[in-house]
C-alpha cells in the first residue's frame, strides 16, 4: 500500500505537471488593444458568427494565411474544420451557445483559445492567430517573404528559404544537394519509423490544396489529421487549477513536541473547466502516514444568471491503517474505512421574485453497521416582494455520522484534506447516527449597497447528538492527538433567533456578524459521559449564546488574500475537568500570499492557516455540534500552492 500510495503521489503531481505547459502562457497573456500592431507581429483577423456557424481566417507571424490548419470549436457539441488556400475556414451548423474556438497546425504553436457564442446579437473577434515554431518543420503555403536558410531537422521537411549567395556553390556539386559534413551526417543518419518521410505532412508550393469545400479534402484532412485531433481535444478544453504540496500537523496544550504531532505531508490537486452549463471541479487529496488516505471529489456548478442553479457533485474518501499508532488498530476494522457521498441541489428561479431551493444528500459510510444509505434532504423557498428585501422559508434534515467531518471534503476556505485521524465510539461497539431537523423563517435587507440586515427564526429537533472527545480517553486507554472518541449526549429540542449583519460579496472588504440566542430543552442525556467529561450532561433547560465575526478580504496591492473567522460562545465544553460549560471561543485563520515569482505563467503562492475550530462553520445541522466538542487540538496547515 505504501508503494502504491508513492506511484500515486507522483502520478498526481507529474498530471499537474502536464496540465500547465500548455495552459500556462496562455493564462497569463496580457490583454490585447485595439491598436496597430508592428509590421513583424500578425494581423488579427475576426471571426464572424454567421447562421449558427464560426467563420474566420487563421493567420501566421507574417499576417500571411496558413492553409491546411485545423479548428477546433467545443461548447454544446464539438466541430472540427480546416483552412482553405487562403486560410479561411467555416464550420458546420452549430447550436445557439459558448464555444471554445482554436487552431492547430504542424510546425506552429497552437493559437490563443477564444470563446465565441454562436447566435449572439453582437458578433466577437476571436484571435486566430499562430506563431511559427524556432525549429518549424513545415510551411503555411504562403510565399510572398522567403525566410532565413534554418538548419534541417529532419528529412522530409523544408522551408522556403531565402536565395543562396554566390558562394554557396562552393558546398554543391552537379548532383544539386550540399556536401557538408552536416548535410552528410543527416543523409547517412540511422533512420527509425519516428523519423520516416514517409509519414510526414508536409504543405509546400507544389502541394494540392484540399480544402474543407472538397468532400476529398475533407476526407484526406480528416484523416491525416486525425491523430493530432485526438491528443490536442483536451487541449481545446479551458482548464485551470491549482496543485498544493503541503504539510499538516496537530498541537494540543502541553503538547507541542510530542511525537503524535508531528507533520505528515498531503499533497493536492484541483482541476476546473468552465462550461456553457457551469464549471465543473475535480479536487483530489493523499497523505501518507500511520494512516494512508485520500479523497476524491466532483462537482458541476452552474453559472450565474440562469433559471436553474445547480450543485451536483460526489465524494469517496477512505484511510488504511499503516501502523505507528496502536490507539488506531482497535478503531478500524479490516485495517480501513471508507465513506462516499453524492449530492444534488438547485435553486430555481421561477419568476424573477420567486425562488426554490430544493435538493438532497446521499451518504454511505463503511465503518456503520447495518448501514443502507442516509438521506438528508432540504426543501425552502424565497420570495422578494420589493428591490432588496427577501423573505425566505427552509425545512431541512440532516443526518451526521460520528467521524464525517474526516471522510468529506469542507465547505470551508481551504484546500480538502484527505482522513488524518482515527476515532472510536467511547460506550458501545456500535455508533450512532444524529438526525437533526429544522425549521427556520428568515428576512433580510439591503441598504444602499453598503450593508445588510437579516432576521432569522429557527426550531430545531436533534436525537443522538454527537460528542467528540480529544485527549480523554477510558480508563487504561492511552490519549493521542490523532485519536479521539465518540458518543452520543442524548436529544433535545431548541428554538431560538439569530441577526446577522453583513457586507454585500461585491466589497473590497466581506464581513459579516452573527450573533444567535437560543433554549434547548434536553432529554434521556447520557449520563455515562459525566465519567469522562461532567460538562457533556447539560442540564435540563440551557439558554446558549453565540458571536460569530467571519472577515474575508483580497489585497492587491500586495497580492494577500485573507480569512478569519472567530467564534464567542457560553456553552462550550472548555475541559474534561470541568463540571459545567463555560464562555470559550474559536477560530480560523488562513492566509495566501502570492509570491513574487512564476514558472511558464504560473502564479505561486505560499498558504498558512491555523485553525482550532472543528466543524464547518458554513455547514451546521446542530446548534451543539461544534459546543460538545471538547479538547479541539490547534490545527496548522502550511505549504506551497500552484495555480494554472
Amino acid at each position: 500500500m505504501a508503494r502504491l500510495s508513492r506511484v500515486l503521489s507522483t502520478a498526481v503531481i507529474l498530471s499537474a505537471g502536464v496540465a500547465l505547459l500548455p495552459w500556462s502562457v496562455q493564462a497569463q497573456s496580457p490583454p490585447r488593444k485595439n491598436s496597430t500592431r508592428p509590421s513583424d507581429s500578425s494581423v488579427t483577423q475576426v471571426a464572424r458568427l454567421s447562421a449558427g456557424t464560426i467563420t474566420g481566417v487563421v493567420s501566421d507571424e507574417r499576417g500571411g494565411p496558413i492553409a491546411g490548419a485545423r479548428v477546433t470549436a467545443i461548447g454544446a457539441t464539438m466541430a472540427l474544420a480546416f483552412t482553405d488556400k487562403a486560410g479561411r475556414f467555416v464550420t458546420e451548423t452549430l447550436p445557439a451557445g459558448e464555444y471554445v474556438v482554436r487552431a492547430h497546425r504542424a510546425g506552429f504553436a497552437a493559437s490563443k483559445r477564444e470563446m465565441v457564442r454562436v447566435g449572439a446579437a453582437v458578433a466577437t473577434a476571436p484571435q486566430l492567430e499562430m506563431r511559427r515554431l524556432e525549429n518549424a518543420t513545415g510551411t503555411s503555403g504562403t510565399t510572398e517573404t522567403p525566410l532565413p536558410s534554418r538548419p534541417i531537422i529532419a528529412a522530409g521537411f523544408s522551408l522556403p528559404a531565402a536565395e543562396p549567395p554566390a558562394d554557396a556553390s562552393k558546398d554543391e556539386t552537379k548532383d544539386g544537394h550540399p556536401h557538408s559534413e552536416t548535410a552528410w551526417r543527416l543523409r547517412h543518419i540511422k533512420r527509425s519509423i519516428l523519423k520516416d518521410q514517409s509519414n510526414a505532412i508536409v504543405l509546400a508550393e507544389n502541394d494540392v490544396d484540399l480544402t474543407d469545400e472538397s468532400i476529398f479534402g475533407r476526407a484526406m484532412g480528416g484523416a491525416a489529421n486525425f491523430a493530432g485531433f485526438a491528443t490536442s481535444l483536451f487541449a481545446d478544453l479551458p482548464l485551470n487549477g491549482e496543485v498544493n504540496l503541503l504539510t499538516t500537523s496537530a498541537v494540543g496544550q502541553g503538547s507541542l513536541f510530542s511525537g503524535d504531532g508531528l507533520p505528515r505531508g498531503v499533497a493536492y490537486l484541483a482541476l476546473g473547466a468552465p462550461t456553457p452549463a457551469g464549471e465543473w471541479t475535480v479536487r483530489a487529496a493523499m497523505s501518507e502516514g500511520d494512516l494512508a488516505s485520500w479523497i476524491v471529489a466532483g462537482s458541476l456548478v452552474s453559472k450565474v444568471g440562469r433559471s436553474h442553479a445547480y450543485n451536483i457533485g460526489l465524494s469517496y474518501s477512505t484511510q488504511e491503517y499503516q501502523g505507528g499508532n496502536p490507539i488506531a488498530l482497535a478503531a478500524l476494522r479490516d485495517g480501513s474505512r471508507n465513506a462516499a457521498e453524492v449530492f444534488a441541489f438547485d435553486r430555481w428561479r421561477v419568476t424573477p421574485w420567486f425562488e426554490l431551493d430544493y435538493g438532497t444528500r446521499y451518504a454511505r459510510y463503511g465503518y456503520i453497521q447495518n448501514d443502507r444509505g442516509l438521506v438528508s434532504p432540504r426543501f425552502g423557498f424565497t420570495i422578494e416582494p420589493v428591490k432588496g428585501t427577501r423573505m425566505a422559508a427552509l425545512v431541512t434534515q440532516r443526518m451526521v455520522v460520528p467521524g464525517a467531518e474526516e471522510f468529506l471534503p469542507r465547505a470551508i476556505t481551504g484546500p480538502a484534506l484527505p482522513p488524518e485521524r482515527t476515532f472510536a465510539p467511547f460506550d458501545t461497539a456500535d455508533m450512532r447516527v444524529e438526525r437533526a431537523r429544522g425549521l427556520e423563517f428568515a428576512i433580510e435587507h439591503q441598504f444602499d449597497d453598503a450593508y445588510v440586515l437579516g432576521i432569522r427564526r429557527f426550531q430545531q429537533k436533534v436525537d443522538d447528538q454527537l460528542v467528540t472527545m480529544f485527549r480523554v480517553a477510558p480508563v487504561g486507554s492511552p490519549e493521542s492527538l490523532g485519536h479521539y472518541y465518540v458518543g452520543s449526549a442524548g436529544s433535545f429540542d431548541a428554538s431560538g433567533w439569530a441577526f446577522r449583519l453583513s457586507t454585500p460579496p461585491s466589497l473590497r472588504i466581506r464581513a459579516a456578524l452573527d450573533y444567535s440566542v437560543a433554549r434547548a430543552q434536553w432529554s434521556n442525556p447520557n449520563a455515562a459521559l459525566s465519567a469522562m467529561a461532567p460538562a457533556l450532561v447539560r442540564s435540563e433547560s440551557e439558554e446558549i449564546h453565540d458571536l460569530t465575526t467571519t472577515v474575508q478580504t483580497d489585497i492587491p496591492e500586495t497580492a494577500t488574500r485573507f480569512y478569519l473567522l472567530y467564534r464567542v460562545n457560553n456553552a462550550f465544553t472548555r475541559s474534561s475537568d470541568l463540571s459545567r460549560p463555560g464562555m470559550d471561543a474559536r477560530f480560523d485563520v488562513q492566509v495566501n500570499q502570492a509570491l513574487p515569482f512564476g514558472v511558464a505563467g504560473t502564479k505561486w503562492e505560499v498558504l498558512v492557516g491555523l485553525r482550532n475550530l472543528f466543524r464547518d462553520a458554513n455547514d451546521p445541522a446542530s446548534v451543539y455540534d461544534e459546543l460538545l466538542v471538547v479538547r479541539p487540538p490547534k490545527r496548522v496547515i502550511g505549504g506551497f500552492l500552484v495555480r494554472f
